[in-house]
């Protein structure tokens, strides 16, 4: 399930997410299919023989969905995933994350019409907006943000990013296969991605309302204000 549009981004950062690709430079062309719905997407690949199956289970059977990030799938320890560590090179203040959270607010369309959608918003390390998406499904809104970020070969500049939703294990994934430093959620984060964010050393923040917030991991890179 997912909210129309931003198809390609979606695909994008979908496969980006699935260590399908590793940036824009691994494919040769994206674009809607023909004569079929506006709704498909081909993605080609430069040397398709070097591609990753998009199933990760053990017997590479089991689909793996935009709509959900392990939903599915065997079993967690099935996952054959490296991320590397992100690296250490910014911190933030409480007050940038609530600036962050409402300049994204500001510019949620269609939660502001239909209070159904979530969003992602990846930042700078100077708080100016990357890329803004919004959809039904948390996972997708991440996978849609991200698509734009590489789409725009701006993805070495990315830093923080701000989530409506909870934390789970696969924002986490995600997040780190782009490099974020800082990841907020509106909500709590569940204890896999308190652990996945410990090990690839992320700054983890849950219940981020304003300028307050639960810092799970990594709170050297937060600058607490009086």
């Amino acid at each position: 399930m997912r909210l129309p549009g931003d198809e390609i981004a979606l695909a994008i950062g979908f496969c980006f997410s699935e260590q399908v690709i590793d940036s824009m430079n691994d494919l040769v062309t994206v674009g809607y299919c023909k004569d079929v719905s506006s709704n498909r997407v081909n993605i080609f690949r430069k040397d398709p023989r070097k591609g990753v199956a998009l199933a990760r289970s053990g017997q590479g059977r089991a689909p793996s969905l935009t709509s959900c990030g392990i939903c599915g799938k065997q079993m967690i320890s099935d996952l054959s995933v490296s991320l590397q560590k992100v690296q250490k090179n910014i911190t933030v203040e409480t007050s940038r994350i609530a600036t962050l959270q409402e300049a994204m607010f500001n510019d949620q369309r269609v939660f502001r019409t239909t209070g159904g959608t979530h969003a992602a918003g990846i930042f700078t390390r100077n708080g100016d907006l990357l890329a803004l998406a919004e959809d039904v499904g948390r996972h997708n809104a991440l996978d849609k943000a991200i698509g734009k970020v590489l789409f725009a070969h701006r993805e070495h500049e990315a830093a923080i990013t701000v989530l409506t939703s909870r934390l789970s294990y696969e924002m986490v994934q995600k997040a780190a296969r782009l490099g974020i430093e800082v990841l907020t959620g509106a909500s709590g984060a569940t204890s896999l991605a308190i652990d996945l964010a410990r090990s690839v050393e992320m700054t983890l923040i849950g219940f981020a309302r304003g300028a307050q917030g639960n810092i799970y991991t990594c709170p050297e890179r937060v600058l607490l204000k009086d």
